[in-house]
């Protein structure tokens, strides 16, 4: 018997291949595939971000007897006395140890890896550091946004911790690989963090874009309004190399921004409340 902590597909891919459910713990209302989960967990107890140190929550996780903890993009630690009611499992998207912790592909694409992976690998108290029962490898597309990786990865990631439980509970257990290697982390990062510095290169820029999209976006100052960069790209600066870095301009109908090198296009902003592509931002410009 399962106690599934996560989003609705990783609970739905257990379902799918038989896998008995004891409890379900969301981490949020809603999510990909919430309204095909909730009427398959009629009888199915179930919790909404409970405090995982009340006695009493520790006390209707015992009564259920679950056999295994499965945790699917959970949003909070599962913590040790949960843990020490039945072995647990987590999928993490990320090639472990690098970037353990809650926001691995905004790193991934903002540190411009090639590669990463989906981890399944046992839950530990300590953060993302259980041993690899299951190693998946992945490319990282070169235009790719951290939201379009967290969403194919985590869709993948949900298929393949539903396998290893399934064979986890039918006695066929891979077997545990440590982690090797530098550990890297991956905090959560504040909107607030996601300015633009004009006096970096413009690839630093594009992965900086890329991994803030597309929410809540990297931003920047334009005038004196407040301008959040959605989609652009590296450019050459040609003849407005002489210009200083973060200065704006306009050529060919679309509009750039001077950096430490070449330059960045900015192909789709939010210009207050307004979403603009750039030819429509040039408009307002010229």
């Amino acid at each position: 018997m399962i106690l599934y902590f996560g989003d609705p597909r990783g609970a739905l891919a257990l379902l799918d291949r038989g896998a008995p459910l004891c409890g379900v713990v969301h981490g949020r209302r809603g999510g990909p595939r919430w309204q095909a989960l909730v009427p398959r967990l009629r009888g199915v107890p179930r919790w909404t971000l409970p405090d995982l140190d009340d006695p009493a929550i520790l006390e209707s996780f015992r009564a259920l007897r679950p056999t295994l903890v499965v945790s699917a993009f959970y949003p909070r630690r599962i913590l040790a006395p949960v843990l020490a009611i039945a072995p647990g499992l987590n999928v993490h998207p990320s090639d472990l140890p690098r970037w353990r912790g809650p926001d691995p592909t905004h790193w991934t694409i903002r540190a411009g890896d090639p590669t990463t992976a989906i981890c399944v690998h046992l839950l530990t108290e300590e953060i993302d550091a259980g041993d690899v029962l299951l190693r998946e490898e992945h490319a990282v597309g070169p235009r790719e946004t951290a939201g379009h990786l967290a969403e194919r990865l985590e869709a993948r990631g949900a298929e393949l911790i539903a396998d290893v439980a399934v064979r986890w509970l039918a006695g066929d257990r891979p077997a545990p690989q440590p982690q090797s290697g530098e550990i890297t982390w991956a905090p959560q990062v504040k909107a607030s963090e996601l300015e633009l510095d004009w006096t970096r290169p413009a690839a630093d820029i594009d992965r900086l874009v890329r991994a803030a999209a597309p929410d809540p976006g990297a931003f920047t100052g334009i005038g004196d309004e407040l301008l959040v960069v959605l989609q652009g790209r590296p450019a050459e600066a040609g003849k407005f190399a002489s210009l200083p870095p973060s200065t704006p301009y306009v050529r060919g109908g679309q509009v750039f921004i001077r950096c430490a090198d070449e330059a960045f296009e900015l192909q789709r902003v939010r210009l207050g409340r307004r979403l603009l592509t750039g030819s429509g931002l040039a408009e307002l410009l010229t």
